[in-house]
């Protein structure tokens, strides 16, 4: 049999669309993967470290952060005393150099803001006339 320009013109737009699909399929693969904020990039994990303050002894901290439907706060853990004590947070707010949030201290709502630099988060809590300092590290995966 004999290829007709017609057969050959078929063939040829079947394997452009192939080539199209193929295409838009590894566009949408690349876009996918970068399209992760910035945000979440800097924020999203574990972050360890310790706190100084004027009016306890320092302690041991670990804050951690993800994201489901939302970017949050899913646990903030403080040394005081003998163990490490979960604290509630609301009022979360990120971007990819500064982070604050509302934490409850003692029955007291505590403000906390901090600084994204380099895989370091330094920050302050306040409460009221009480202040605590924080310098905590990103924890690889």
């Amino acid at each position: 049999m004999k290829p007709t320009l017609k057969g050959m013109l078929v063939l040829a737009l079947a394997l452009s669309a192939v080539y199209a699909v193929l295409a838009a399929a590894q566009h949408a693969a690349k876009h996918s993967a970068a399209a992760i904020p910035d945000v979440d990039k800097a924020v999203i994990g574990t972050w360890e470290g310790k706190y100084t303050s004027d009016h306890a002894p320092s302690g041991a901290m670990r804050l951690t952060i993800a994201r489901d439907s939302s970017l949050k706060v899913t646990s903030l853990e403080m040394a005081m005393g003998h163990g490490m004590q979960a604290m509630p947070v609301r009022k979360f707010t990120a971007s990819s150099s500064e982070i604050s949030w509302v934490q409850e201290t003692m029955d007291q709502a505590c403000q906390t803001t901090a600084v994204l630099r380099d895989g370091q988060m330094k920050g302050a809590i306040v409460c009221g006339h009480a202040a605590a300092n924080f310098v905590l590290t990103k924890q690889s995966k």
